[in-house]
């Protein structure tokens, strides 16, 4: 039987990462290093990306490769995982992670974002996961986690080119599971509200609509990018071996409404 440390060591493993550059890419980049694991962070925002890097290689001594992409661009894709192979000979495990919605009224979205929403959020995943399947087949214990949200198992109105989106990813990613069978494990998680910096603004966010919704929920504060690093860890790990297929939430307990409101 394995030891705690043994089911989550990662010395080897090659790790890709997109949006590596936020908030949750950046923070489950640091930890998959600090656990063994050689780093391919990819994001648009190529200097931010860079630092975070070199911090990483600094604090582990882990190697990491970084390069800029544009996810909706299948070429862009198609070339991270060239490299990737170049410089590392394999691929272990992807993380699924780029991905933003700004909140849009039900019927305030049109055709050119509802679309520029799915080629972010959900075919920038199926083509990542597309190009690594070879390379991943390969691998002891290969792993995919998708980064879902709340927002895309529950009606959204306030966010219907994301949640739209997320609905997708979701299903996408059940297809995966049930054709890959012992070959390649795929797990989403459903996030709930992050505190991700200045993020929760740019989607359209107040710190009073952010103060309301912490009073509702269980545990009485926003996620941290550390609680989901942790889960995205747990996915990967040998730990999970035995696990695919599963959506996992994490959301602090979710919003909690009473059956029998006073006000």
């Amino acid at each position: 039987m394995k030891n705690i440390q043994e089911l989550f060591d990662f010395k080897g493993k090659v790790i890709i990462i997109s949006g590596a550059a936020g908030a949750i890419g950046s923070e489950a980049s640091r930890f998959l290093s600090s656990l063994g694991a050689n780093i391919v962070m990819a994001d648009l925002a190529e200097e931010k990306v860079k630092k975070i890097a070199a911090d990483i290689e600094k604090e582990t001594g882990n190697a990491t490769l970084v390069m800029k992409v544009d996810f909706t661009e299948e070429k862009e894709i198609e070339n991270l995982v060239k490299n990737t192979v170049d410089k590392f000979g394999k691929i272990s495990a992807v993380i699924n992670n780029v991905g933003w919605g700004a909140n849009t009224p039900l019927f305030g979205s049109d055709t050119e974002k509802m679309v520029n929403g799915y080629k972010l959020n959900t075919l920038s995943a199926y083509n990542l996961t597309k190009f690594c399947m070879p390379y991943l087949k390969k691998e002891k214990n290969a792993s995919v986690v998708f980064s879902g949200s709340a927002v895309g198992n529950t009606p959204s109105p306030e966010f219907i080119e994301y949640s739209t989106a997320k609905a997708g990813l979701l299903n996408m990613s059940r297809s995966m599971v049930v054709a890959s069978g012992p070959e390649v494990r795929f797990n989403s998680l459903i996030i709930g509200t992050i505190d991700n910096g200045a993020s929760s603004k740019e989607a359209g966010y107040t710190q009073e609509m952010i103060d309301n919704v912490v009073k509702g929920i269980v545990l009485k504060r926003r996620g941290l990018p550390q609680d989901i690093a942790n889960a995205m860890a747990f996915l990967l790990s040998e730990a999970a071996s035995w696990i695919t297929g599963t959506e996992l939430t994490v959301n602090g307990g979710g919003v909690y409404k009473s059956k029998m409101p006073t006000s």
